[in-house]
């Protein structure tokens, strides 16, 4: 049943987009300042890794002229000592931005909404200093795994929060499920065997343009065309590695890059989002679910067998 309260003025302007609208795509990375490695192995960080894999990261999207958000973990920032906030410094002294994720990363449907408020606030200890040491304004926060309460009361009173400190939420429309690549890829370079570190590279990028297409099309269905997309990435070492060939993968579809804000300026992101649910769906799901489109998930690619089975994902 078509929901009587979906405003017909958005509605036409969404139409209005579908034929002037170049392909466009904001890229954002979460988990800064790095993902951590221990969480394969019982060592401590390795900094100088993290800073290695952050300048590559760095480098790339000054070349391809890619103005991303970055989503801090507070916790991991301890972690690296010294490197973590001179890894964050680095981010926002090369003009990117920085966002909150909260302060552990924790999985916010086992917490009640007063701790859900602290991991918040511990959340902005580091980064939001060096926002304002640069004269930029703290706008976006990303919810761990896109958990934004499976129940309408916690649902609710966090989004009320977030308005009252002037967050944003930040959205993603394109998953690749780059953890569980980068779990079996730390497997792999961990037993020094390159050649399968570089299957698993190949079969990233594969998998990645996969899904840029699924989402595409599945935005596409529901909303009658393609809005501005977000692509979630996260800090860690296959990133780190590859990130040159996935900025290029966009530029051969056509897309260009735009700020988290300038893609959540499209209309799209003015529908609301009253989805209640214990799992973190990307955006065009969410649509879907508010617009009352029919959609088969099931249709999504599923990464290999045999990286799932690397990674050790059940």
């Amino acid at each position: 049943m078509r929901r009587s309260c979906w405003p017909a003025l958005l509605i036409l302007a969404l139409c209005l987009r579908a034929s002037a609208q170049r392909r466009s795509v904001a890229i954002t990375v979460d988990d800064l300042p790095y993902v951590a490695e221990t969480q394969l192995d019982s060592t401590s960080a390795d900094g100088n890794l993290a800073q290695r894999m952050n300048r590559r990261l760095l480098h790339a999207f000054k070349r391809h002229r890619v103005p991303v958000t970055g989503f801090v973990n507070e916790q991991s920032v301890s972690a690296l000592g010294t490197y973590g906030a001179e890894i964050l410094a680095q981010w926002v002294l090369q003009a990117f931005d920085l966002g909150n994720h909260t302060y552990s990363h924790p999985d916010i449907n086992t917490l009640s909404v007063p701790q859900i408020e602290d991991e918040i606030l511990r959340g902005e200890t580091t980064f939001a200093l060096l926002m304002k040491r640069a004269g930029k304004n703290v706008e976006f926060f990303r919810f761990p795994m896109n958990h934004t309460g499976d129940t309408k009361a916690k649902h609710d009173a966090i989004a009320a929060f977030l308005a009252a400190h002037r967050y944003r939420v930040a959205t993603c429309t394109i998953d690749n499920s780059d953890y569980l690549f980068n779990a079996a890829y730390i497997r792999i370079l961990a037993k020094h065997d390159h050649q399968t570190a570089k299957k698993i590279r190949r079969e990233y990028l594969i998998y990645t343009s996969l899904e840029i297409d699924y989402y595409a099309s599945l935005n596409q269905r529901v909303l009658g065309y393609e809005p501005p997309q977000v692509m979630l990435l996260h800090d860690n070492r296959l990133n780190g590695d590859t990130i040159d060939r996935v900025l290029r993968l966009f530029e051969r579809k056509g897309y260009a890059f735009v700020s988290l804000g300038k893609a959540q300026s499209d209309a799209a992101y003015g529908i609301a989002d009253t989805y209640i649910t214990e799992y973190g769906p990307m955006w065009g799901y969410r649509w879907a679910r508010e617009l009352n489109v029919q959609v088969n998930g099931r249709l999504e690619p599923e990464p290999p067998a045999w990286i799932l089975d690397l990674a050790r994902v059940e």
